[in-house]
């Protein structure tokens, strides 16, 4: 695409082109001199317009830009190598903690309160929710536990919370907490 300066001195050139070719007289130089003048403020108003709308679009991106500068000058690690690694060691386990909680409410500890004996398996994947992990037991007094199993309090130890079944009913549990 042509800017307007190149598209300003086309049109003059042509112009003076046209005039040295054609032989006009003077007073049809000073008419064509006028005409000039008019198109070059015609262009210069139409550069501004157009300088303007590129501020703008260019303005709006260097606010997101400024918006995300300062989101990230909120975060700031460590200058120590061993602080450093200590820093993202626990927001990687607050990371993984919070997202532990989100796929259950077996990390409710007031869940757990009312976990009882004889609930059905149904009733504790209701109340629990979906085990991390199901297993069979060589105990022949247990047929199934499930499994519950994750670090929900970020302290960098897996919390496991076991509930046992014999006859698909609960005869005993032990809370992660």
């Amino acid at each position: 695409m042509l800017s307007f300066k190149t598209m300003k001195l086309n049109v003059i050139m042509s112009l003076f082109l046209f005039t040295n070719l054609s032989g006009h007289t003077t007073s049809s130089n000073k008419e064509l001199t006028k005409r000039i003048e008019s198109l070059e403020k015609r262009m210069k108003i139409l550069e501004n317009t157009y300088s303007k709308n590129q501020e703008n679009r260019f303005s709006h991106s260097g606010e997101n830009v400024e918006i995300q500068k300062e989101s990230q000058s909120k975060i700031s690690l460590p200058k120590n190598d061993e602080d450093k690694k200590s820093f993202l060691s626990n927001l990687r386990l607050q990371l993984k903690s919070e997202e532990l909680k989100e796929n259950g409410p077996w990390t409710n500890k007031e869940n757990w309160k009312l976990l009882k004996i004889n609930f059905t398996s149904f009733k504790v994947r209701k109340l629990l929710g979906h085990p991390t992990s199901i297993k069979s037991s060589l105990n022949p007094r247990i047929q199934r536990v499930y499994l519950y199993r994750g670090d929900h309090n970020a302290d960098g130890i897996e919390e496991i919370g076991t509930v046992n079944f014999f006859r698909d009913k609960v005869i005993s549990f032990i809370s992660p907490f």
